[in-house]
């Protein structure tokens, strides 16, 4: 008995070490970091600045800045919870490491020394002491609280930013004195290339108080050589190659909170600027016009809005020398003259375009109520919907359509109702629906062909429509052909102005045999007329500088 308690201590005894090295292990990873244990410390301002220090690298640095939160935090006032103001406000993140984990303090600094809190890694909210406030933001840390610590920004035919050469910049911070910007990194020597479409068109998003620019060619002779504001509407497209030198300079003023010297030197190439043309001027409402850009290297950079009440954001499709994009017009636009501003580099231009025959006839439908049932439900339409936005969310860069488009039927066909018609289905005393194309009557069997050259993108069934064929024709514009009795084409078929698609029919929701011809650009649908050959004169899809 007296050697098996003797071998139990023994074993006892095994384990002391472990559980004291164990305890000493987890004492180490869950107490707090103080300042003999804390080993780096790191600064992340609002902005996304770093500064990071070690006690190995940086020795004294590293040591005050961790003394000085670590007193901070035994100067600070505990509270129940953040200032309301504050609670979607940014932060600094201050991270003080030792050599086995982090805690990361959220700070909530502004330049009044009285309003400065921090929330610690457990989640206590403390409000600084005024004294230690006060001590940080006079600190180059600090620089991010100042707004005018962010040196102006000049930007060359509209979007490119520049780089200065050499820069000097000031802020005031809260005790008035001023203070040196850190400009490291935001300066580059280097002689800088930049290529700018419409012209070089000078922009400090801060005006200088005095700017100098200094232009030569290639062959250094003098191009320019004034003052910035006396630039005006100078051109420099068609130069080539110049060399551009500015110095900019905003001086010290007691009413200001900032100043500094901002030099620049770089090469730039200007080519000519943008031009913008609409293939016609006057338009009915419910149609579309083309707008061709030239001189216009990066069609996806075009800027547009418009006075209609549209929402509608043309694509441009690079053609050529130049681009274009189709504007379908809502069917609802009202008579009158509307600007089409579009922009590209350095230039603006306001176009005007004539809206006409604005207004909404209407039409009488009758359908047997079983083919209503069966075909035009919430979830016909449903479907419809949904297939109509995954076809028109895709479209072809390259134009398979030239001159006019051809109506949809080869032989004798009536056309029975019109495009953006509200019509009324059976008794309804409201509109059931809006026509998003043309009814036209045709024997059983006649041949429904394509309005012109395209590919097929769909070709199916669906309840609503019936037997469907969508066909591309480039630059997001389609025709749709419902009803169908036969569909003889296929996905991805290439199709010219005339080849046979399917046969007319009465399938899906249609009270008649015949076919359902739409058009549409990007997601909308628009009249086809102005498109179709009347009385022997050609369609009026017209593309300026391209197709007049």
């Amino acid at each position: 008995m007296k050697n098996k308690i003797i071998l139990l201590l023994l074993i006892v005894a095994c384990f002391i070490p472990s559980a004291v090295a164990y305890a000493s292990y987890n004492n180490t990873q869950t107490a707090p970091i103080d300042d003999k244990t804390a080993v780096a410390i790191s600064i992340l301002d609002v902005n996304g600045k770093e500064f990071r220090y070690n006690h190995t690298a940086e020795g004294d640095t590293a040591d005050n800045l961790i003394g000085f939160f670590m007193n901070v935090k035994k100067n600070a006032t505990a509270l129940a919870s953040l200032p309301e103001t504050l609670q979607s406000e940014d932060y600094y993140k201050v991270t003080i490491s030792s050599n086995v984990r982090d805690e990361t303090y959220q700070y909530y600094f502004s330049s009044d020394p009285t309003t400065n809190y921090f929330r610690d890694p457990n989640g206590q909210v403390y409000k600084m002491a005024e004294a230690d406030a006060e001590i940080f933001i006079k600190t180059e840390y600090a620089e991010s609280l100042y707004e005018m610590s962010a040196m102006p920004n000049l930007t060359l035919s509209g979007s490119v930013t520049v780089t200065p050469d050499t820069a000097v910049w000031q802020y005031k911070n809260y005790t008035g004195e001023y203070v040196d910007s850190d400009t490291t990194g935001l300066v580059a020597a280097a002689v800088e290339r930049y290529e700018l479409e419409g012209g070089l068109d000078l922009d400090f998003d801060m005006e200088p108080d005095y700017c100098h620019v200094y232009v030569t060619g290639a062959d250094g002779s003098v191009i320019f050589n004034d003052m910035y504001s006396n630039m005006g509407d100078f051109r420099f497209d068609g130069l080539g190659q110049v060399t551009v030198d500015i110095v900019a300079r905003w001086y010290e003023d007691s009413a200001r909170t900032f100043c500094g010297e901002l030099d620049y030197s770089f090469l730039s190439y200007v080519t000519a600027p943008a031009e913008f043309y609409l293939g016609m001027n006057t338009v009915d409402a419910g149609r579309f016009v083309t707008i061709t850009a030239a001189n216009v290297a990066s069609p996806e950079n075009i800027t547009y809005s418009t006075t209609m009440a549209s929402t509608y954001k043309p694509t441009f499709y690079k053609e050529g020398d130049y681009a274009v994009a189709l504007l379908p017009i809502d069917v609802e636009t009202a008579t009158g003259l509307y600007t089409v501003t579009l922009s590209y580099g350095a230039v603006t231009k306001e176009l005007t375009l004539a809206i006409e025959n604005a207004g909404i006839n209407s039409s009488y439908y009758s359908i047997p109520a079983a083919t209503v049932a069966s075909s035009r439900t919430d979830a016909t339409l449903t479907a419809f919907e949904k297939a109509v936005g995954e076809i028109t969310a895709k479209a072809s860069s390259t134009r398979s359509f030239t001159g006019h488009f051809s109506e949809p039927v080869n032989g004798w066909f009536q056309l029975l109702r019109g495009f953006g018609r509200d019509i009324y289905v059976n008794d309804a005393t409201s509109p059931t629906y809006r026509n998003n194309g043309i009814d036209y009557n045709a024997g059983a069997g006649t041949e429904i062909i394509a309005a012109n050259a395209g590919e097929v993108v769909y070709a199916g069934y669906l309840d609503y429509t019936g037997n469907i064929v969508v066909i591309e024709h480039g630059y997001g514009l389609k025709t749709w052909y419902y009803n169908l009795d036969t569909v003889t084409a296929a996905v991805g078929d290439k199709v010219e102005r005339g080849t046979a698609i399917g046969t007319a029919g009465s399938t899906g929701f249609t009270g008649i045999t015949g076919v359902h011809f739409a058009m549409s650009v990007g997601n909308q649908f628009v009249s086809p007329y102005d498109t179709f050959q009347w009385d022997g004169s050609e369609g009026k899809i017209i593309i300026a500088k391209i197709e007049e």
